[in-house]
């Protein structure tokens, strides 16, 4: 038999890991392409500003669709706390210098920095969800480039036409070598 065309998801992914120009991917079977996302109302300030630059660059990767959202406004409106802490702490310091009850001084960490580090670990985790990262992106491409991955994400008990079915456990083991 000669080979199988290529679904069109299998194609966009390949397309756009090797790809170094700007093309437009193919919609793949029952992907609907997102007309254009909105910010929610509640997102203000800094956090608006990086949901209006990251945003459209997620949409046209196909990182970010409409379920997506919510998550990705938290992200946002977090990323946004976040610079405002590092700009605080920028000015201030690291550091205050406390009191203890004996009179002497006790040099301790300032609570934004603490709220920072807080922010920057929950920042980290959602940019993986995202793909905001070269690693993650590429094993999120690598699994939209695998045939049948995906495709039935409810019904674990049917199975695509053509999918590999599970190894039949072997009586012997000079069977085998045979």
């Amino acid at each position: 038999m000669g080979r199988r065309p290529e679904p069109a998801g299998v194609k966009a992914a390949k397309a756009a890991v090797r790809s170094t120009r700007k093309a437009s991917p193919e919609v793949a079977a029952g992907e609907a392409p997102e007309a254009g996302l909105r910010a929610p109302a509640w997102l203000k300030g800094k956090g608006l500003e990086i949901w209006q630059k990251r945003g459209p660059i997620l949409r046209d990767m196909r990182l970010l669709t409409a379920v997506d959202e919510p998550a990705f406004a938290r992200y946002c409106r977090n990323f946004g706390k976040w610079l405002d802490m590092r700009e605080a702490l920028d000015k201030r310091g690291y550091t205050y210098d406390a009191t203890t009850t004996q009179g002497g001084k006790l040099r301790r960490a300032d609570p934004a920095f603490l709220i920072a580090d807080r922010l920057e670990r929950q920042l980290l985790a959602v940019e993986d969800r995202f793909g905001m990262n070269p690693s993650e992106r590429q094993r999120i491409f690598a699994a939209r480039a695998v045939p049948g991955r995906g495709e039935l994400p409810f019904d674990s008990d049917r199975r695509p036409e053509g999918a590999a079915t599970a190894a039949q456990p072997i009586d012997s083991p000079i069977g085998a070598l045979n």
